[in-house]
């Protein structure tokens, strides 16, 4: 019998040392980590990496990032007219640290998009996005988001999501924003998981 959305575990994260090496940054030692979220996602990669990219949809389920802005100059990396990102884009993730659901709680983290390419496994495509932190100068701190996104088989997707910290300021992340880090990387990844599953439940037929 298939697993059905209801039989497959949540999300769940963790923190990782020696961090995870990254496409840019590569290696980091020092005081670099790893946070790390994985989540079982009965869709397609396709539904999973249409949700992740259309920023513009977050508020509807992302508690965690419930926003996302763009620069207000255009350039010939922008956005797609329906919000997407893509390859070459900077944008702002609106981020609620400690999740109190309050606008003015929230924290800017600017990122840009390096990478979205097709990953060929056993089970099927799949695809691999990179976010690269913007935000402090890449001798206080660097940061990398990789989401991973390939099939695990009976319709089932594994979203695999990790961020690396290295630098300096690293160690004071680590100290005082490790365990929030995990619990939101755990929700976001819950939350992903939660909407793309019913968006895939209410795009069936109906018999």
């Amino acid at each position: 019998m298939l697993p059905s959305a209801e039989q497959l575990p949540g999300a769940t994260a963790s923190l990782i040392r020696p961090p995870l090496a990254t496409p840019h940054w590569g290696e980091q030692g020092g005081p670099a980590f790893t946070v790390r979220a994985v989540a079982q996602i009965h869709a397609s990669s396709a539904a999973i990496q249409h949700s992740l990219l259309n920023a513009s949809a977050y508020p509807e389920w992302n508690n965690f990032v419930p926003r996302v802005t763009f620069p207000k100059v255009p350039t010939s990396n922008s956005p797609q007219p329906d919000g997407s990102l893509g390859e070459g884009i900077l944008f702002t993730e609106h981020v609620d640290m400690f999740g109190k659901g309050k606008p003015s709680g929230l924290v800017r983290m600017r990122l840009l998009m390096t990478t979205l390419e097709e990953t060929e496994r056993e089970n099927g495509t799949g695809y691999k996005v990179v976010w690269l932190g913007k935000g402090y100068p890449d001798w206080a701190l660097r940061s990398e988001r990789v989401h991973a996104i390939y099939p695990s088989g009976h319709g089932v997707c594994t979203y695999d999501v990790w961020e690396t910290f290295s630098g300096p300021l690293a160690l004071l992340v680590r100290l005082f924003l490790g365990g929030t880090l995990v619990k939101r990387f755990e929700q976001w990844n819950q939350e992903l998981k939660e909407h793309v599953e019913r968006d895939n439940q209410d795009t069936k037929p109906q018999a």
